[in-house]
């Protein structure tokens, strides 16, 4: 059992170091580790489907003809260039269908405080101003999705950054 606690620890330590690392890069760089994640996606693809394709010719030269291991090794390969040419593009989508989602949540949010409101000596200006903030935020992220998606990346290391410290904190709990 002791064992366990210090294996539990150990890999708590080692999340929380690789958190906090990847999150700094991102928070800091997240246009530079948007291209470096591309570029290892699609290597990643790349490679499984070299190893898939190998696997596959060598069935094939026992006699099978075009077998699920070529297919899946091709399909790989025409991913992984898919990938590398295209995801920037792709990603850069994101923010504007989020923005689009967020646009219809605030105007929809402050037709709700106008239909509902049921206290007359409740303000509800900090309902509109809230309203407006999801409205603008929106519209940023429509108008200019290729910066929204940097953003978006930095506040994801900012949150890995947390999760890390987080981490650490929890390894207090295993003594």
């Amino acid at each position: 059992m002791d064992n366990l606690v210090k294996n539990i620890k150990r890999n708590m330590w080692l999340r929380a170091a690789a958190f906090i690392i990847l999150g700094i890069l991102i928070a800091f760089k997240p246009a530079m580790m948007i291209n470096i994640s591309i570029q290892l996606i699609a290597l990643y693809l790349a490679i499984l489907g070299i190893y898939s394709l190998v696997t596959g010719l060598k069935t094939h030269q026992k006699g099978e003809s075009l077998n699920s291991a070529m297919i899946l090794g091709i399909t790989e390969l025409v991913g992984a260039l898919f990938v590398w040419l295209f995801a920037k593009s792709l990603l850069s989508l994101l923010p504007f269908v989020i923005g689009i989602g967020l646009l219809v949540h605030g105007i929809n949010y402050i037709m709700q405080i106008r239909n509902n409101r049921q206290y007359v000596n409740v303000s509800p200006v900090m309902n509109y101003v809230y309203g407006a903030l999801i409205i603008v935020a929106a519209v940023v992220m429509i108008f200019n999705p290729f910066k929204s998606l940097t953003v978006l990346f930095a506040i994801f290391g900012w949150l890995l950054i947390v999760m890390g410290i987080a981490e650490i904190f929890g390894t207090r709990l295993f003594k």
